[in-house]
């Protein structure tokens, strides 16, 4: 009988190991590093032939509370230009005095509600002390009132500069039953903030269906996004 209580407490010890190491596995898959290795195709953009000079052919209206505009020294909407890089590849480097309460938001509205299926965030090209550690992906139907789809609150999860980051429904955050007409990236905290240049992003990639039930993941293979993932 002692045996079998042994044998038991063993048993209960591995699965609450198991259980835990679970909780705390970070999801998130790294794709890679620069521009290559973008998955291309999202909903911003989805021939992939928007002009960040001209700001034309995009399939979305860009907005942000601090550097709105493409280009112009490192503004806010370059991490819609579907580009890695140094200068105006990137969003950085932070309002004055620190990130307000508000957080530092980059938006961008379309047409269509669309259910949330995945997205990437990427970092930028230097300084990991103005990574986001504090940041959530939020969507809204009206551009006042917002729901938060996706949370990170603690250290970067980039190990390296202009490293691609994929978070999917179902796996990163839940799957999405309401669809969205905008969709917001908002940074909270950096490890360098409030103190001189204190933030940059690199990419932003949203990808969504307008249909609110689950895709079949065989179907994801006829979807822009299965046809690049799956060529690259």
């Amino acid at each position: 009988m002692k045996i079998m209580f042994i044998f038991a407490g063993f048993v209960l010890m591995i699965a609450f190991c198991v259980i835990s190491t679970s909780d705390i596995a970070q999801a998130e898959e790294v794709l890679g590093t620069g521009t290559e290795s973008l998955l291309g195709g999202d909903l911003t953009d989805p021939e992939d032939d928007g002009d960040p000079e001209s700001d034309s052919g995009y399939n979305a209206i860009f907005s942000a509370n601090d550097e709105p505009g493409f280009g112009g020294g490192e503004f806010a909407f370059n991490v819609f230009d579907n580009r890695l890089g140094p200068s105006n590849d990137k969003w950085c480097c932070g309002l004055g005095g620190g990130i307000p309460e508000e957080g530092l938001h980059v938006t961008a509205e379309f047409e269509e509600m669309y259910a949330l299926t995945h997205f990437t965030v990427s970092s930028a090209n230097d300084v990991p002390a103005r990574d986001p550690t504090v940041w959530e992906i939020q969507g809204s139907n009206d551009g006042n009132n917002w729901t938060t789809i996706f949370a990170h609150d603690g250290e970067s999860f980039w190990a390296e500069r202009l490293q691609v980051v994929l978070f999917e429904a179902g796996v990163d955050y839940d799957v999405q039953e309401t669809g969205y007409r905008f969709f917001r990236h908002v940074t909270f905290d950096t490890a360098s903030n409030p103190a001189g240049a204190y933030f940059q992003i690199g990419e932003i990639e949203f990808f969504g269906e307008t249909g609110l039930t689950p895709v079949d993941p065989k179907a994801k293979l006829t979807t822009t996004w299965g046809s690049l993932k799956n060529a690259r």
